[in-house]
């Protein structure tokens, strides 16, 4: 299965800041991108492997992990709207 995600661009364009990430085992790090409004936070991971390859992405809303892991800015846009 792939896996599809936004742009750095997009999500900054969104409104989502670049929190710190950090680096993991096999050399491979992740991203993690923030925004907040209201009471409310959203974060997206994105994680990679070795040689900057893009292995998968995850999206929190207020602390609980959203199963979908496909998801587009539509999905995102839907989420900002009920903060």
């Amino acid at each position: 299965m792939t896996t599809t995600h936004l742009t750095i661009e997009e999500l900054t364009k969104m409104g989502f800041k670049e929190l710190e990430g950090d680096a993991l085992d096999n050399n491979g790090y992740y991203r993690w991108w923030g925004l907040q409004k209201n009471d409310s936070e959203l974060h997206v991971t994105y994680v990679y492997e070795a040689g900057n390859k893009f292995l998968n992405a995850y999206l929190e809303f207020n602390g609980a992990a959203l199963g979908k892991k496909n998801f587009s800015s539509i999905d995102i846009n839907i989420l900002i709207e009920l903060m």
